[in-house]
């Protein structure tokens, strides 16, 4: 048997502690986002704010309307598809991109502000943030189940889909078949390689990306590795890099991973795009000197990597996180920025989300999303909830409001499944039968 919630794991107060730290910055963001509009608004009465253009001149950290060019977007339409996020109540919610429909699938209040989630074999997972001893759950798409599943303080997918992995500490995890039940692995690193803790956990072809040291940030440059599970073996991939996503295509052997250097501290860092098999590498680079912001996603066929692209400095008083999303070709590096959609990238705010056909994505941060055709590279609007012009409910913050924010994750093109009521740990620590 896994042992139950109330087994604490070796570093859990460590995790617990980041996870509180997390949380506290990102209630300290409306705070902040209040100081610089209030101060904004003294400095507009003398001063006079030009439109913008590739660089913003405008000032309030989340804006209640979208940039001009985003309200005269021509009409795309997007694609039959479905997603599930968690809102800050706790609330597991399920909606349709296409109409905008969405229901509340269940209540988990231990996943609220939770980080993204992981879908794999018709089910969701996320690991809880805020209970003593952190613990990973499942929720069934087709039943409408919610359950305990094992203790962990975080979950990932192998690069194939036919696993789950959940972390239980810096160098031990869990192997579990996709659909969450069944036979367990118990893991191990080899000596001297742990998981990636705050760096997220990746899994690429031939195994799971793995480092040489478990300290963030590390004072000396760290190694990165696959390791593979099966055989035990190492293969080194580089050092000294920050991955930000990793693609595979279906049953292939050689992965890409998005990284940016981890000791660049210019703020002017670029991408780097290196295939894990033949270690060739695409530099992508900002025609902005300001680098790019935390966030990326490989588009399905893997050919492009939308990102945040920086329109100000990280040291500037008005705009430090202003961003446009934009693409990069990964196999020429070339970087073109979606004008219109216009964010505040703050910290881990920012997400972005590939849509199927790959010719549409959605990306949001703090207090605004949008839906962004990348072939004609318009952008628009996108809220499940309506949005007023004026008023309370124009403000789009996350923390505000239940719609679409950075745990959005794409569900299986099946039914979204029975909306599920709210399941108590009494009745989740019930199912926690899982072999070893």
């Amino acid at each position: 048997m896994i042992a139950p919630p109330s087994y604490r794991l070796p570093d859990a107060a460590q995790v617990q502690v980041l996870f509180a730290e997390a949380r506290r910055r990102r209630r300290r963001r409306r705070l902040a986002a209040g100081v610089v509009s209030l101060v904004l608004a003294g400095l507009a009465v003398a001063v006079s704010i030009g439109a913008w253009s590739h660089q913003p001149r405008r000032g309030p950290a989340h804006a209640a309307h979208p940039p001009a060019a985003a309200q005269r977007a021509p009409g795309f339409t997007l694609p039959p598809a479905t997603v599930a996020w968690v809102d800050y109540s706790g609330g597991l919610r399920i909606g349709d991109v296409a109409t905008r429909a969405q229901h509340v699938a269940g209540t988990i209040p231990a996943w609220a502000g939770a980080g993204r989630l992981v879908q794999a074999g018709g089910r969701i997972y996320g690991a809880d943030i805020n209970q003593n001893a952190a613990s990973v759950r499942e929720y069934d798409i087709a039943t409408g189940k919610i359950r305990y599943l094992a203790p962990g303080n975080s979950v990932f997918t192998s690069a194939d889909g036919r696993h789950l992995y959940i972390v239980r500490s810096g160098t031990r995890l869990i192997e579990l078949p996709a659909r969450g039940t069944g036979a367990a692995r118990q893991l191990a690193l080899p000596a001297g390689w742990y998981l990636s803790g705050l760096r997220g956990n990746w899994s690429v072809a031939g195994g799971i990306v793995v480092y040489s040291s478990d300290a963030y940030p590390s004072r000396s440059p760290v190694t990165l590795a696959v390791w593979n599970p099966a055989t035990g073996s190492v293969r080194i991939i580089g050092r000294d890099r920050d991955i930000i996503d990793a693609y595979t295509p279906p049953g292939g052997r050689d992965s890409l991973i998005a990284w940016a250097p981890a000791r660049c501290m210019s703020g002017n860092c670029p991408i780097e795009i290196t295939s894990t098999a033949s270690r060739a590498t695409v530099t992508a680079r900002s025609p902005l000197p300001y680098g790019f912001a935390a966030g990326a996603a490989f588009s399905p066929d893997g050919t492009r990597l939308a990102v945040f692209e920086r329109t100000a400095s990280i040291s500037s008083f008005c705009c430090a996180n202003s961003s446009v999303l934009a693409i990069v070709n990964t196999r020429t590096g070339a970087v073109r920025a979606v004008r219109a959609a216009r964010l505040v990238t703050e910290e881990d705010a920012g997400w972005i989300l590939w849509l199927p056909g790959g010719r549409r994505l959605l990306a949001g941060a703090l207090s605004y999303s949008y839906a962004v055709d990348t072939t004609t590279y318009a952008a628009r609007p996108f809220f499940f909830f309506p949005q007023t012009a004026d008023g309370p409910d124009a403000d789009h913050n996350i923390m505000d409001t239940p719609d679409i924010n950075f745990s959005a994750v794409l569900l299986p093109s099946v039914a979204a499944g029975p909306a599920a009521s709210a399941v108590p740990d009494s009745a989740l620590a019930r199912d926690r039968a899982v072999q070893r």
